[in-house]
């Protein structure tokens, strides 16, 4: 699970007004990795998805995802922003984490890293200390996945 994020692609205290920018951030972060072919592509299709159906899950989480031949190498990004924004009618966010697989990684590897990451949310302590950590490599630490769960 270690190479689908790196301290590259965590941002802290990111700003932005609203969802879109959120996602065009983080893309661009999962862009500057190497792990996109086409960042507009990409940033289509998770905007696609969250039109669709907007991925806020409580606990002030959101988990877009892009699934499409534009994602290179598999990658999650992750943002505490500095002040909520509004994700859905009902739901804020302060927490995103952002996949992107390809086409060809859709099934299994999506569903890893989604079932991953909704199991570790539902953990107080979890989202404990994506709140209160204010270092990225803790951060990283945090979602090394073997190690949280």
């Amino acid at each position: 699970m270690n190479d689908l994020i790196t301290k590259d692609m965590i941002i802290l205290d990111l700003e932005a007004r609203n969802k879109e920018e959120v996602i065009e951030k983080l893309s661009r972060v999962i862009e500057g990795q190497g792990r996109l072919m086409e960042l507009k592509d990409f940033i289509d299709q998770v905007n696609k998805r969250e039109e669709a159906l907007p991925t806020s899950i409580g606990f002030d989480v959101a988990i877009p995802h892009g699934k499409c031949d534009s994602v290179k190498k598999a990658a999650l990004a992750f943002a505490r922003l500095k002040d909520k924004v509004k994700w859905s009618e009902e739901e804020e966010v302060k927490y995103v984490f952002l996949i992107g697989v390809s086409e060809k990684e859709a099934g299994n590897k999506h569903l890893h890293i989604l079932a991953q990451l909704s199991r570790n949310i539902m953990k107080k302590e979890f989202r404990e200390k994506l709140e209160k950590t204010e270092s990225i490599e803790e951060i990283l630490n945090i979602l090394s996945f073997e190690k949280a769960v």
